[in-house]
């Protein structure tokens, strides 16, 4: 299937590792000119060889008024910016009555960045000819309760209300789309079973079994299978899909 996305413009955030990288590679290989950004210059720069990007942007989103700088360096660097996609850090995992002190954090990390990132991208992205793309990958804990990410299924839900209302005011000059991501094989979800092992005096290896238990795949997600659902959402094939969370989970979330 032709995406019809050679040439197009895109800046992925969060793309030096995991799920950003994966879509990052997805969109160069479908022929879009691509930016990745990360917190280190020289894992930015590298990456962006490695994938073949046009460039790269080194940004730290958890400080205020940096997503909107790395936009508009993208957009320098590309001529232009057609296709976003938000993909930032997590917060403090654990309840609601575990994670007290750590709200400022998960706001700086989760929601207020998405925020002025949206802002800044909406102008360029905005395009009634040719619509632009919006597409912010999110987490389960946003459509199902999972009391360990608690902060998360708090900010996370904010991006989800944020993403439905720019889909009604930048219509139809773009559509904008959540992923919702399930359980994929990353560094991050090592780093969380690990977490999750410490604190609950258990092996990585049980967490992740009990991971894999509640899978109806049977399985974690490979990042390619998560990257090419967004190379999708980006296209010209996706143009009548908006305001919508699509999840990509292996059928993990039991809600209707």
């Amino acid at each position: 299937m032709e995406l019809g996305l050679t040439g197009r413009k895109a800046l992925v955030f969060g793309s030096s590792a995991g799920l950003g990288r994966a879509v990052a590679a997805a969109l160069v290989a479908e022929g879009a000119a691509v930016v990745v950004t990360s917190r280190d210059p020289d894992r930015a720069a590298s990456t962006a060889s490695d994938l073949g990007a046009v460039g790269s942007v080194t940004v730290d989103l958890t400080v205020a008024g940096e997503g909107a700088r790395a936009v508009a360096d993208a957009a320098a660097l590309l001529g232009g910016l057609d296709i976003c996609v938000v993909n930032t850090g997590g917060g403090k995992p654990g309840p609601i009555l575990a994670t007290d002190g750590a709200d400022d954090a998960a706001y700086a990390s989760m929601l207020r960045p998405v925020l002025e990132i949206s802002r800044a991208a909406a102008p360029f992205v905005t395009n009634p000819e040719r619509p632009g793309r919006l597409v912010y990958m999110t987490a389960r804990s946003m459509v199902e309760a999972t009391p360990e990410l608690a902060l998360s299924s708090v900010f996370r839900s904010g991006v989800n209300a944020l993403a439905r209302s720019l889909a009604l005011e930048l219509a139809p000059g773009a559509t904008v789309n959540v992923v919702v991501t399930g359980q994929f094989d990353t560094g991050a979800l090592s780093r969380f079973e690990a977490a999750r092992a410490e604190h609950e005096g258990r092996t990585t290896a049980e967490v992740r079994a009990d991971h894999v238990a509640a899978i109806p795949a049977g399985r974690v997600g490979r990042a390619e299978e998560l990257a090419d659902v967004v190379a999708f959402l980006c296209s010209d094939r996706a143009s009548f899909v908006n305001g919508t969370a699509i999840r990509v989970d292996g059928g993990a979330v039991k809600g209707f």
